[in-house]
This record gives structure tokens, C-alpha cells and sequence, in this order.
């Protein structure tokens, strides 16, 4: 009886101690998958940072970039209206060297009284002008006589070189010789470039260096004042490109134009 009290006992025991283990395992387990869980949430919560913080710097980006687009729009928009205000004083001052050109004229003609006569002989005489450093050339019914301005003057100022004295009195000695009667224009031409103080327009200065020659052909080289003018035409009229430092510097020039009209002396 005692041994089969005791086999039963024993039984529970093993029952018991089987039992709890099992239980542990099972809760070893849940403890497992649980952090196994966290990680992997912890995982993915590190993923969704790290594409807030690129999606951030593409929009700090894109804003930077935007910024950037809106500058450019403004500064063309800046450049178009400027670009339309050259244009239109551009425009003005062509209207308005023309009209001075039509006064110039008009009064040279009516001064003193001249008689004005047409002489068709102008172009035989180009072949007998020799002048240092300038072309001579029929423009129609004239005779354009071109220095560079650069060979006269100091660039951008209407101050002559001491070289300059030279070849004005040769071009003032070809009119004295070979157009005794007729009518001069003085033209003063500039490139496109901006003028320097204290000239406010390329006009300004074109038409100051018209005037300087004007001085030393009446002074110094005897031609009557009454049988020129001076025109100044700025940058209107170049005869090459601006797009090059050398067709800048054809363009600023002085024009010794001989009209066919014969004014008398």
C-alpha cells in the first residue's frame, strides 16, 4: 500500500515539473516573437525618418531651384523692357538726327544768299585724293572721305592727337584744291558702346568730335565755315558689325562728306 502511494506521488511530481517547463518554453518564445516584433517595427520607424529627411531636402531643393527660375524670369523681363527702351530712344534719336541734318542743310544752303548748283564732275576727282590712313569712296552722287576717329582722336573724347594735324590739313588741302565751291558735311560716327563722361550720349560725343574737326579745317586748314556743317550721328550708321573690338573701331570714324552742290566760296 505504502509503495503505491508513493509510485502516485512521484507520478504528480514528474507531472508537475513537466508542466512548468513547457509553460516557460512557451513564454520564452512569446518573449522572443514580441522583440522580434519591436525590432521590426523599430526597422521600418528608422526607413519612414530616413525618406522624411530626403523628402525634405528634395523640397528644400525644389524651392531653391524655384527661386532661381523666378530670378532668371525677372532679370529677362528686366532686360526686355530696358531692351524696348533702347529701342525706342534709339528710334527718337534717328528722328531727330535726321531732322537736324534737314535743318543743318536747309540753313547752310540759305546763307548768304548762295546760288546752289549741281556739279556732276565730283566722282573724277576721287582718284586725285591721296590722304594717310583714310578711304575715299563715291556714296552716290558724294564723295565720302573716312578717317578713323581713332587716328585723330583719343578714344572715346573728342581730344586730337598730335598726329591728327597732319592729315586734317591734307584732307583740308584736297578741298581747297579740289572742291573750291562746294558743300562739306561734317559727320561724327561712334560704336555702340556706352559713352564716358562727360559725354551723356554716344551722340554727344560723335557730334563734339564733328565740331572739333569742323574747328581745325576752318582754322587751321582756311575752308570757309559758311560752306560746311556738322552733323553727329552717334552709333546709327555703322558700316560693319559691332560684334568685334576691330569692327568697333571702323565704325567710330569722322566722314568728310562733299556734296554736289556748288555754294560758292
Amino acid at each position: 500500500m505504502f509503495r503505491f502511494v508513493a509510485s502516485l506521488l512521484l507520478i504528480a511530481f514528474a507531472a508537475g515539473c513537466t508542466g512548468d517547463a513547457a509553460l516557460r518554453q512557451q513564454a520564452l518564445t512569446a518573449q522572443q516573437q514580441q522583440q522580434a516584433q519591436i525590432a521590426e517595427f523599430q526597422r521600418r520607424a528608422s526607413g519612414l525618418d530616413a525618406n522624411n529627411q530626403d523628402l525634405h531636402a528634395q523640397i528644400a531643393q525644389s524651392q531653391q531651384q524655384s527661386k532661381i527660375l523666378q530670378d532668371e524670369v525677372g532679370l529677362l523681363k528686366k532686360q526686355l523692357r530696358d531692351a524696348g527702351e533702347q529701342l525706342t530712344q534709339a528710334q527718337q534719336q534717328i528722328a531727330s538726327a535726321k531732322q537736324e541734318n534737314t535743318t543743318l542743310l536747309a540753313s547752310t544752303r540759305q546763307r548768304g544768299g548762295a546760288m546752289i548748283t549741281p556739279n556732276n564732275s565730283l566722282q573724277q576727282s576721287v582718284s586725285q585724293i591721296q590722304i594717310s590712313g583714310a578711304q575715299v569712296r563715291v556714296d552716290g552722287d558724294l564723295i565720302r572721305i573716312e578717317i578713323p576717329a581713332d587716328q585723330i582722336f583719343m578714344t572715346g573724347t573728342n581730344t586730337l592727337h598730335q598726329n591728327a594735324y597732319a592729315t586734317l590739313d591734307q584732307v583740308a588741302n584736297a578741298i581747297r584744291q579740289q572742291f573750291p565751291r562746294n558743300l562739306i558735311g561734317v559727320e561724327g560716327h561712334t560704336d555702340n558702346q556706352a559713352a564716358s563722361p562727360p559725354f551723356a550720349s554716344q551722340h554727344q560725343l560723335s557730334a563734339s568730335m564733328a565740331q572739333a574737326t569742323f574747328d581745325q579745317l576752318v582754322a587751321r586748314g582756311q575752308v570757309p565755315p559758311n560752306r560746311m556743317f556738322v552733323v553727329g550721328h552717334g552709333g546709327n550708321h555703322p558700316v560693319v558689325s559691332n560684334a568685334t573690338p576691330a569692327g568697333q573701331a571702323r565704325n567710330r570714324r569722322i566722314d568728310i562728306v562733299i556734296y554736289p552742290e556748288d555754294v560758292g566760296s
